[in-house]
């Protein structure tokens, strides 16, 4: 099996604003539409809703999904993600440049275990704070972790 590094959600790096208490969900965002980092354990990200889709083809409404750890997952509305999904996967938390907090996940993954990615997908990036007007990418996403 190949192992890819891959950018998707905060793989790479991904700037979670701090939400007002650990785990709150604000009203803003869908169980099925979130982001959460807790640590290299117990995490959330954003894939696509549809079998073997590129990143890019999936960045519409409706087009992308919460894939959760066993141990982060909240609700069947979230995918389950299995245990060996990640390999050699960094955790860091910190301040950023702006101040606020961030939860950064590296490492490879590996998308053969997901039927929900394209293994020849040159990648993409989804953004809780990025999209039209800052609502987010998908719209209405939150990180939360």
């Amino acid at each position: 099996m190949q192992f890819l590094s891959v950018v998707l959600v905060a793989l790479s790096y991904f700037a979670c604003a701090s939400a007002s208490a650990p785990g709150a969900v604000e009203a803003r965002q869908a169980l099925d539409n979130i982001v959460l980092i807790n640590n290299a354990n117990s995490y959330c990200l954003i894939l696509p809703r549809n079998p073997r889709t590129n990143i890019g083809d999936s960045e519409r409404p409706g087009g992308e999904r919460t894939y959760c750890s066993a141990s982060a997952r909240r609700s069947s509305q979230q995918g389950l993600l299995p245990n060996q999904f990640w390999r050699k996967v960094d955790y860091r938390t910190g301040k950023g440049k702006n101040g606020k907090r961030y939860a950064q996940l590296t490492g490879c993954i590996r998308p053969g275990l997901v039927d929900r990615l394209n293994p020849n997908d040159a990648g993409g990036q989804y953004d809780s704070d990025g999209g039209m007007n800052g609502r987010g990418n998908p719209a209405g996403s939150k990180c939360i972790g």
